[in-house]
């Protein structure tokens, strides 16, 4: 239960400081950037001696790694793009909602039971998550980027299967290595994409960015590799629904009671029945 806890206490600490990205200006791609050096590093640093790098690419979950990378990064490019132009509601329904994907697979590929209490469970907390999110006035959706929200269900809902995938067929006990390795792929791709947006001078380097960046990865490094060891230990169809909306959760109250973000009635209705999803999945 510790790995599951912790991933939810970790993966709120992204969200705020995400948030606190904002007020002081950070640039996101140099800071994302950044995470992707100091969670690749640590997690080769911390395995020293324990690997040798000419022997990675000969590794059953090599090729995994390489797709997991690549997801993260899309996904994390997709959440940007589709908050900007599609909506911020849209956006956090809408990488929550992709929770399906793996629990769909859990019951279908990995064999998770589907007892009744899980059922109900999950379906509380997929209503859950609109409820906490919904705004008090309509949410439109420029039709011309409503494409950017499916997208984004699909990629997270990718990396979480994929993750669950590596975890259940490939990786023995090599969990740090694996991730230091999807973690180096992200940092290369992500590399490419500060390249990008430098050359069109959309980027100034400076040292908060950094210093920004270090403190985001050691979070992103410790969020996704306790999530990873979760998945060895638990059914996917019971922690990925628990730790989506245990995140969700917690961020939404540590908005409310840190950043006076004002809470709808339906969004406290949200709150609540996310809890009450809580119980019941893990009663099943």
């Amino acid at each position: 239960m510790f790995f599951l806890i912790f991933t939810i206490f970790t993966s709120t600490a992204i969200i705020v400081t995400f948030r606190v990205f904002e007020r002081f200006k950070i640039s996101i791609v140099q800071a994302i950037t950044i995470n992707y050096i100091v969670a690749s590093g640590f997690g080769f640093l911390s395995e020293a001696g324990n690997f040798k790098f000419i022997e990675i690419p000969g590794q059953p979950w090599f090729y995994t790694a390489l797709i997991v990378g690549a997801t993260l990064i899309v996904a994390f490019n997709l959440f940007a793009l589709s908050a900007q132009y599609a909506g911020v509601s849209i956006t956090a329904i809408s990488s929550r909602m992709s929770v399906v994907i793996p629990i769909s697979l859990g019951f279908l590929i990995f064999g998770d039971t589907a007892g009744l209490l899980k059922i109900i469970g999950i379906t509380a907390g997929l209503a859950a998550f609109y409820l906490t999110f919904k705004k008090d006035k309509k949410v439109r959706v420029n039709s011309k980027y409503a494409f950017l929200p499916v997208f984004l269900f699909l990629a997270v809902g990718a990396n979480d299967s994929l993750m669950k995938v590596a975890e259940h067929y490939f990786i023995i006990d090599d969990f740090v290595v694996f991730l230091a390795t999807a973690f180096g792929v992200a940092l290369i791709l992500g590399i490419f994409v500060l390249i990008a947006k430098s050359y069109r001078g959309n980027e100034m380097f400076a040292f908060k960015n950094v210093v920004a960046g270090i403190i985001l990865g050691l979070l992103n490094w410790y969020s996704t590799l306790y999530f990873l060891k979760g998945l060895d230990i638990f059914q996917v169809s019971f922690f990925v629904p628990i730790y989506n909306v245990g995140v969700v959760v917690l961020s939404t109250l540590t908005g409310y009671i840190v950043f006076r973000e004002k809470l709808s009635r339906y969004n406290l209705i949200g709150v609540a029945l996310a809890v009450v999803a809580i119980i019941l999945i893990a009663q099943s």
